[in-house]
C-alpha cells in the first residue's frame, strides 16, 4: 500500500499531490495549485504518467485566495484538459448563499467557474452539485473514493460562505464583472522576503493571547481529513481553527489521532490556535510556503506546535527561506526537543510518505 503526500514548490501557497493506493493500482488527489507559475510542476508530474493513468479521482480548490487557486485555473484555462477528474470541489458564486437560510480572489473564482462549465467538469457531484460545507448540527459528511481512501470534511460552515458573499460581489462588479460570470487576468506580485532575525524565545511566544482570523475568504476554506490504510493527514487549506476545532470534537472525545497534519494558512499567527494543536494527537507538522509576500511561518505559531504538539514534534518544510530557517538552530533544537527537516540542498518542495 502507499500514501504519498507531495507538497509541490507553490512559492506562498498550496498545491498538494496526493497519491494512494497498492500495488496493481494508484489513485490520485490534487489540492489546490498555489500561484500560476506552479502550473509547470502539476504538468511535470501529469506528463510523466503514462496517459491512460492522467486521471484524479478528485481535485479540490480550497478557496478563492490566489495562492491556492492560480495554478489550477492555468490548466483549466487551456484548450484541452490534460487529465480527467472524478469530482471537483470548489465553492463558487452560486454556492454562496445570501443568508443561511439559503441552501475566489473573486475575479479568480469567476475565471475558475468560466473554466469548469467550459470543459463540462462534474462540480461538487458528492455534494449534490451544491455547495461543500458541513452542517450545522449533525454527522460530518465523510464521503468515500475509489481506492479506499475516506474524506472526512472539517469545514466549512454555510455562515462563512454567507459572509463571503458581499466581498466576492463588490470585487467581482469593480473590475466590471457580473458575480457567477466573466474572466479577466491577473497582475504577477513580486516577492519580497526579509530575514527572520535573532533566536525567537519559544517560550514567550507560546504565551502569547491568539486572536483568530477574521479574513472572509480564509473562513470559506474547505478542510478535511484523508484517511486511508490505517494512516489519517490533516489539509487545512487556510480554514478558521475554531470550525475545525468544532468539527474534530464532533468526531473526537478525546485526542484526534494524526498522522500528518499540515498547518492551516501557511503557518500564520491567526489560523492554528493552541486548543487545536492540542486536539490533535500528532507530532508531525508540514508548512507549506517559500515567505514572500506574507513572511510565514509566524514565529508564534512554530512556538506553538513546538511547545504544544508531543514528544519529538517534527517540522517539516517544502522550501528552505530566511523565514523559517532560523527553526534549523541546533540550539533551539537541543533546547525544545524537535526536530526541522527542508528539502535537499538546491531543491524546492517536500515529498512525505504515509504509509
Amino acid at each position: 500500500m502507499k500514501f504519498d503526500v507531495n507538497f509541490l514548490p507553490a512559492r506562498y501557497g498550496d498545491c498538494i499531490w496526493i497519491e494512494y493506493g497498492n500495488n496493481s493500482k494508484t489513485h490520485r488527489i490534487l489540492i489546490d495549485g498555489g500561484t500560476s507559475g506552479t502550473k509547470a510542476d502539476i504538468r511535470k508530474l501529469i506528463k510523466a504518467l503514462p496517459e491512460d493513468q492522467r486521471h484524479f479521482e478528485l481535485i479540490v480548490v480550497t478557496h478563492i485566495d490566489r495562492d491556492h487557486i492560480e495554478g489550477i485555473l492555468s490548466l483549466l484555462e487551456e484548450e484541452e484538459l490534460a487529465f480527467e477528474v472524478d469530482d471537483f470541489w470548489f465553492n463558487g458564486w452560486q454556492h454562496l448563499p445570501e443568508d443561511e437560510d439559503e441552501v475566489l480572489g473573486p475575479v479568480q473564482g469567476e475565471r475558475l467557474t468560466a473554466t469548469i462549465t467550459k470543459h463540462n467538469i462534474t462540480w461538487n457531484k458528492a455534494f449534490g452539485k451544491k455547495a461543500v460545507v458541513i452542517p450545522g448540527s449533525g454527522d460530518l459528511p465523510k464521503i468515500q473514493l475509489p481506492g479506499g481512501m475516506t474524506i472526512t470534511l472539517l469545514s466549512p460552515l454555510i455562515k462563512n460562505l454567507v459572509d463571503l458573499r458581499p466581498k466576492w460581489e463588490k470585487e467581482v462588479k469593480d473590475a466590471g464583472m457580473v458575480p457567477g460570470f466573466g474572466a479577466l487576468p491577473v497582475p504577477d506580485v513580486e516577492d519580497d522576503e526579509e530575514h527572520l532575525g535573532l533566536l525567537p524565545d519559544v517560550n514567550a511566544l507560546n504565551d502569547e493571547d491568539f486572536h483568530e482570523d477574521k479574513a472572509a475568504a480564509n473562513g470559506s476554506s474547505i478542510a478535511f481529513l484523508g484517511s486511508f490504510g490505517g494512516k489519517t493527514v490533516f489539509f487545512g487549506g487556510d480554514s478558521f481553527p475554531s470550525v475545525v476545532l468544532d468539527s474534530l470534537n464532533k468526531l473526537y472525545d478525546d485526542k484526534a489521532p494524526v498522522d500528518l497534519v499540515k498547518l492551516s494558512h501557511h503557518a500564520s499567527a491567526h489560523n492554528t490556535s493552541p486548543e487545536l494543536i492540542e486536539k490533535f494527537d500528532c507530532n508531525k507538522y508540514l508548512i507549506s510556503t517559500n515567505g514572500s509576500n506574507y513572511h510565514h511561518p509566524s514565529a508564534v505559531t512554530i512556538a506553538r506546535v513546538i511547545k504544544r504538539g508531543g514528544a519529538g514534534v517534527e517540522l517539516n518544510f517544502n522550501y528552505r527561506s530566511e523565514d523559517n530557517e532560523v527553526w534549523d538552530s541546533p540550539t533551539l533544537k537541543n533546547k525544545h526537543s524537535y526536530k526541522a527537516i527542508f528539502p535537499k540542498e538546491g531543491k524546492v518542495g517536500l515529498k512525505i510518505t504515509v504509509i
